[in-house]
């Protein structure tokens, strides 16, 4: 019997879901993509967490031409490297660094207040596809604040993160700086990497920036060439606007951050 139309189940639209890279091949192959809907962890010994940051936040402004969210729980946001890095993508420091909605927090209550009860409603307003939480475990890592208070807060905070990411699709990047504050409040460290869908590890060594990618155990070595000069990994890559390097090649020039990233939401 043929099918009637009342009993055809209807179809579905997929509506492809965004992801982020750096750009750089090398690190590209080692990180893999930023998805949508999904909460990364980068858990640094390193200074090139900020540098990530900073790469992803001109990567959505360039390749999804939309805004950027960023809770900085560390005072980390780096007005020049953002305007470097785009400058070498053909952004001009107006076309990126308005995008970027800046929040930041100095205690634990101001962090969870900003995560439970505002975060979704700047992605609402800004319809940003990149959240940033910079240095996420901070505040909650205060030995004035009882860590029962501090846990719960965390915990709060988490669960809030995961269902603003699930319900609006951003892409989710949280960083620790400092691999070993974790470990003084280890119920926090616990919280962090089981709400995460997936955790990466920094680790500078004299080699290099070791990386470890903690749900395979796979590990690698990414040493940043200077400004413009190729790796052969590039060449493998198709011809697109990309950055080479996140290395500073110039010195960074006065930026009234203030007048152009938008404090304290």
């Amino acid at each position: 019997m043929a099918a009637t139309a009342e009993t055809l189940a209807p179809i579905r639209e997929l509506v492809p879901r965004p992801a982020l890279t750096t750009g750089l091949p090398v690190l590209d192959r080692m990180l893999g993509e930023f998805e949508a809907s999904r909460l990364t962890f980068v858990d640094s010994g390193s200074d090139f967490a900020f540098q990530l940051q900073t790469l992803l936040c001109v990567r959505c402004v360039a390749e999804l031409d939309a805004d950027v969210v960023f809770v900085d729980g560390g005072n980390s946001i780096d007005p020049h490297g953002i305007v470097r890095a785009a400058k070498r993508v053909g952004l001009a420091r107006l076309d990126v660094l308005p995008r970027i909605r800046v929040a930041r927090a100095f205690t634990c209550h101001q962090m969870a207040t900003l995560l439970i009860e505002r975060l979704d409603e700047q992605i609402a307003e800004s319809g940003a596809r990149l959240v940033i939480l910079s240095c996420l475990p901070e505040m909650y890592l205060d030995e004035d604040v009882p860590y029962g208070e501090a846990h719960q807060l965390f915990l709060r905070s988490l669960r809030r993160i995961r269902e603003v990411t699930e319900e609006r699709g951003t892409i989710t990047v949280a960083t620790n700086a400092g691999l070993a504050k974790l470990h003084r409040r280890r119920g926090i460290r616990r919280a962090m990497y089981e709400a995460a869908d997936r955790a990466i590890k920094f680790q500078q060594r004299r080699q290099g920036l070791l990386i470890t990618r903690a749900e395979t155990g796979a590990q690698d070595w990414f040493r940043p060439v200077p400004p413009n000069q190729l790796t052969l990994e590039d060449f493998t890559q198709p011809t697109s606007a990309r950055m080479t390097t996140v290395a500073v090649d110039q010195e960074p020039k006065e930026l009234k951050s203030a007048g152009y990233l938008g404090f304290g939401w």
